[in-house]
């Protein structure tokens, strides 16, 4: 081997480095574009644009892997291309994970109200009008109940809107926890919440008060001492009693006033409460006074 070649051989694996290192530094470049446009863009579907130089960029450290002389000049270089993909791999999915998760939040905003924690105006229509469908294509019965805080106006001035925005939190939270998975409770404006269930007006009316009973227990701490309020319902029932889903919100919406008419912290039911059907009447309240005794 003559002396000139020597050197040249003793250059090579220098050479290779330097060539692994320039693919790699291409490689970091090729992640954080990739890294930054899925940030900004914020959609999953970005992952097949990291996914491209991924694969690149492996099948380059892998064909710079097998050789022999390059491995053993430079060992560390597969553990280090593992430890960058697992980081890259981790560093997407949780980037993937909070967008998703944002979505959700951002979608279960654009549903519930903020305050109270109940579906909004707009999802209670919306549930509303599939439950009367339902009921349309498959039978069955669908009640309205329509709750309204007694004289809320009056506890706002007396203890500031702070004090009225608790109250409608913990009404919210109460009525989540009286109603069923298969209910809709929602807050129709203001002070005023709505209940859809499946069932007959009687159900509706059962329930009813079994709210208006529990409202009267929570108490709300203002300024020291503890407010109460109480909140009157009014029922009603589709298809018994309303042709449609507009004229059974009317309904209910009526049965509601009769209740503050007759003095507020009452439930009344469309049917039951204004028809002369004694027989159900009577029939409706022997339920009630077996819930208020039990």
């Amino acid at each position: 081997m003559s002396a000139a070649s020597q050197p040249r051989i003793r250059c090579e694996p220098r050479r290779e480095r330097q060539v692994v290192l320039r693919r790699f530094r291409v490689f970091l470049l090729l992640i954080a574009l990739c890294m930054a446009v899925t940030v900004a863009v914020g959609r999953p579907s970005v992952w097949a644009v990291f996914l491209v130089p991924l694969l690149v960029g492996t099948l380059g450290f892998y064909e710079l892997g097998i050789d022999g002389s390059l491995m053993s000049a430079v060992p560390w270089d597969g553990l280090i291309a593992l430890a960058l993909f697992t980081g890259c791999g981790l560093l997407l999915g949780r980037v993937l994970r909070r967008q998703r998760q944002r979505e959700d939040r951002l979608a279960a905003g654009a549903l519930h109200d903020r305050l109270t924690g109940l579906y909004n105006y707009g999802t209670f229509a919306d549930l509303l009008h599939r439950e009367v469908s339902r009921a349309d294509r498959y039978g069955g019965r669908v009640t309205l109940i329509m709750l309204d805080l007694d004289r809320f106006k009056r506890f706002n001035d007396r203890h500031g809107h702070e004090a009225g925005n608790l109250l409608l939190r913990s009404l919210g939270e109460l009525l989540r926890g009286l109603v069923r998975d298969a209910d809709i409770a929602a807050r129709y404006g203001g002070e005023e919440l709505a209940v859809v269930i499946r069932g007959d007006e009687l159900d509706g009316v059962l329930l009813a008060e079994r709210i208006r009973a529990a409202v009267l227990t929570m108490r709300i701490p203002v300024d020291g001492e503890e407010a109460y309020v109480s909140v009157s319902a009014g029922v009603a029932c589709y298809p018994d009693g309303a042709a449609d889903e507009a004229e059974l919100v009317e309904q209910a919406d009526a049965a509601l006033y009769v209740s503050k008419q007759a003095g507020r912290n009452l439930v009344t039911g469309h049917s039951l409460g204004l028809s002369r059907d004694g027989r159900r009447r009577a029939a409706a309240e022997r339920r009630l006074r077996a819930v208020a005794s039990g």
